[in-house]
Parts: C-alpha cells; sequence; structure tokens
C-alpha cells in the first residue's frame, strides 16, 4: 500500500499484488513514481492500527475479504492479556478471600424493622394494629443500638442473665420430681392394665383421645399465663417457673441443650398430685369399683402422660438434627407438635399458638380469638399490659 506524498490531496493509490493491478492515482499517474504533483515523493503508507481482540467464543477474528490479507490479520489480533492474579490467601486462612456484608442504611422516612429471628409468619405478626410496632414496656417502640450490642440466643444479656438464675436447688426440686413422678406412673399402668376388660375398647379409646385434647389446651392455657403475665421478681414461682419461658423467647434453643431433667421437671412436679391419688385409689378401692371407673382412669392417666411429656415434645420441635426416626415420623403425621407449626409461636411479640403438646387447638383458638379476649378481659381489670415483663428481658443489652 502506497500514499501520495501531495500535501493538498492526502489520498491512497493501492495495489493488489496477488493480481498484478494498479489502482489509478486521483492525479492522473499510472504507475508509482510517476505522478506529476509530487509523485517523487511517494512513500510507503503507515501500518494500519492494531485490529481489536475479537469477541469471546467469535468463530473467527475478522471477516477475510481476499487471501492476500490472511497474514495481516492474523498477525495485526493483539493476544488476550491474561487475567489479573487473585491475591495471595492469608496464613493459615481457608478461603483466599473474606466477603464483607455491608449494611445499608434504611429509606428516610422508613420504619426500623425490630430485632429477632422471625422466620416465619409475617402475616401473622401484621395482622393486629399492635403488631405494627415493637411495644416496650411503655408502650413506646424500642430503638436498635447503633453498635449492634443486642445479640439474640445465648449471646444475649438476658439469657445469660436468666440462665445464672437456675440453682442448685432447683436442681435438686427437679430430680425429686422426676424420680417420684416415673415411679407412680409405672405403678398405675400396671394396675390399670390389671383391670382392663375387652367391653371397656370403645370408652378407653375416646377416653384417650380426650385426655391429648385436654392436654394439648391445658399446655396452651399455661404456656399462654407465663408466656403473658408474671415476673422473674415474684417469689417463689418466678425463678422457678416463669424464668424458662422468659429465657426460652430470647434464646429459642437453650431447651436443646438442656438435660432430661432440666426439660421434665417442672411438667412432673404439677402431675405429681394426680399421680398419688390415681395410686390411692388403686389401693384402697375395691376391685368392682376399680372395674366401673376404669375408662375414667384411661382418661386422666392418658391426660397425666402427655403433661409430663409436654416440654419433651416442645424440646424435640426446636430440634433439627439427630432426632429418632419415629418422632419425625410423629411431627410429620401430627400426632406431636411440628417444627414447623411451633414456629409461628416465635415470631415477635409470642401472642399466638401456644398450644404445644400436639398443636390441634392452634387454629381453632386463634380463629376464634380466643387468647386476645382473655388478655383483653385481664387488661380492662387490672390493668397491666400483656407481655410487659417479656418485652423488658428481650430487650436488655447490658
Amino acid at each position: 500500500m502506497w500514499t501520495c506524498g501531495h500535501e493538498a490531496m492526502r489520498t491512497r493509490c493501492h495495489a493488489d499484488t496477488s493480481t498484478r493491478t494498479h489502482t489509478p492515482c486521483p492525479h492522473g499517474a499510472r504507475s508509482r513514481g510517476s505522478c506529476s504533483r509530487g509523485a517523487s515523493s511517494c512513500v510507503p503508507a503507515p501500518p494500519a492500527p492494531p485490529l481489536a481482540a475479537p469477541a469471546a467464543r467469535s468463530h473467527w477474528p475478522l471477516p477475510l475479504a481476499t487471501r492476500s490479507h490472511w497474514p495481516v490479520a492474523l498477525w495485526a489480533c493483539p493476544a488476550v492479556p491474561s487475567p489479573r492474579p487473585l491475591p495471595r490467601p492469608a496464613p493459615g486462612s481457608r478461603f483466599p478471600m473474606r466477603f464483607r456484608s455491608v449494611q445499608l442504611p434504611p429509606p428516610a422516612g422508613s420504619e426500623q424493622e425490630r430485632p429477632g429471628p422471625e422466620p416465619l409468619g409475617r402475616a401473622m405478626e401484621r395482622s393486629r394494629p399492635e403488631r405494627e410496632e415493637a411495644a416496650g414496656p411503655d408502650g413506646e417502640a424500642s430503638e436498635e443500638p447503633e453498635s449492634g450490642g443486642r445479640r439474640w440466643g445465648a449471646q444475649h444479656a438476658g439469657a445469660r442473665e436468666l440462665a445464672e438464675l437456675y440453682s442448685p436447688g432447683k436442681r435438686l426440686q427437679e430430680w425429686i420430681s422426676v424420680i417420684l413422678c416415673f415411679s407412680l406412673i409405672c405403678f398405675n399402668f400396671y394396675n390399670l392394665l390389671f383391670y382392663l376388660r375387652l367391653e371397656h375398647t370403645p370408652s378407653i379409646i375416646v377416653g384417650i383421645f380426650a385426655g391429648v385434647i385436654t392436654a394439648d389446651f391445658l399446655s396452651g392455657l399455661f404456656h399462654w399465663g407465663a408466656d403473658t403475665w408474671g415476673s422473674v421478681e415474684l417469689p417463689i414461682v418466678g425463678k422457678a417457673f416463669i424464668r424458662p419461658f422468659r429465657e426460652h423467647h430470647i434464646d429459642p434453643t437453650a431447651i436443646t441443650r438442656h438435660d432430661f431433667i432440666e426439660t421434665n421437671g417442672d411438667n412432673c412436679f404439677m402431675t405429681l398430685v394426680p399421680l398419688a391419688n390415681m395410686a390411692y385409689k388403686f389401693v384402697s378401692f375395691s376391685p368392682e369399683a376399680l372395674y366401673e371407673t376404669c375408662p375414667w382412669e384411661c382418661y386422666v392417666f392418658a391426660l397425666i402422660i402427655f403433661i409430663t411429656m409436654t416440654n419433651q415434645i416442645h424440646k424435640w420441635s426446636h430440634t433439627y438434627f439427630g432426632l429418632p426416626r419415629w418422632v419425625i415420623f410423629l411431627q410429620d403425621w401430627h400426632v406431636i407438635l411440628p417444627r414447623k407449626h411451633h414456629r409461628i409461636h416465635h415470631v415477635s411479640p409470642h401472642e399466638t399458638y401456644f398450644c404445644i403438646t400436639t398443636g390441634w387447638l392452634n387454629y381453632p383458638l386463634e380463629k376464634i380469638g380466643f387468647w386476645r379476649c382473655l388478655e383483653n378481659m385481664i387488661q380492662g381489670l387490672t390493668g397491666e399490659k400483656p407481655r410487659a415483663d417479656d418485652m423488658k428481658w428481650a430487650q436488655k443489652i447490658k
């Protein structure tokens, strides 16, 4: 390729070496060096600019017109630069890079979200006007500290303080309750089998089903009362019975770290009186009287068994690893409290789905507003606000 050296007209004369033809010069020259307007100064054309790199996964770098362009096109394609090497990992680290999560500030005018895990039931949380703001003990929305001091779980300040209130005296009471309870259960079960007859079968089935329903309702009633009212500072019952409920809302997985004694000690204590009364009947009543009352005793015994095992069932509903297969089977078929079902209760402010034995009554009681009506009645009579003590412990930072 050659160019004419005239300053006024910088045009190009092209020669194709493959066909030996010459493109005429605009000034009339027929060969190189014969241009009348400065042909002696014809110089080689400057090199063509470098071609751009081919696109990724392209089939050919450039469209080729003739075979004479092949060497030029292939030579002009620059090499693709190699990627920048990744930084070396720090000594002792498992991964070459660490990713930091950036927390964006909320938009202007938006409401700060309440702290705490809310894995399920968001719509249910917004179903009442009171749920639209995280009300503190005085009814005002609580603010999250900028330093992130409020941490939920075992590191929560309130959870640590409540865990320290578990005393050796309480542990001794739980041991005694568990031993006496299971001893009486074995004694009463043996006597029930002795007095059972085949004609009692229909009434026994109805009695067992009624006992399960009653146990589910009583578990919800007691759970609602301990969650909604009272304080940890109350004498005797505060640290013994209300403290575990306050700790459970701040650290729901704490119950999975409790052993069998701590998990079931309180429920065994509550069933000691009816178990002792049943044992007294088997010792003092005549066989004819026991034969007549056998269906009723089966109802009472089923009620006692399910009340005794309520906290253990509750613990299984928070356990996601290592459960026996038969427990998972009972949860999947909703014979005992399922795990996904119980998550609804742990949506702040914990005001619904209180039944924790089987959970059968949770939906019907929520539909008729049973717990809400009880709260409105008690608040109207006493002036006490529901779950005020629970909110106080949840908002503890130091």
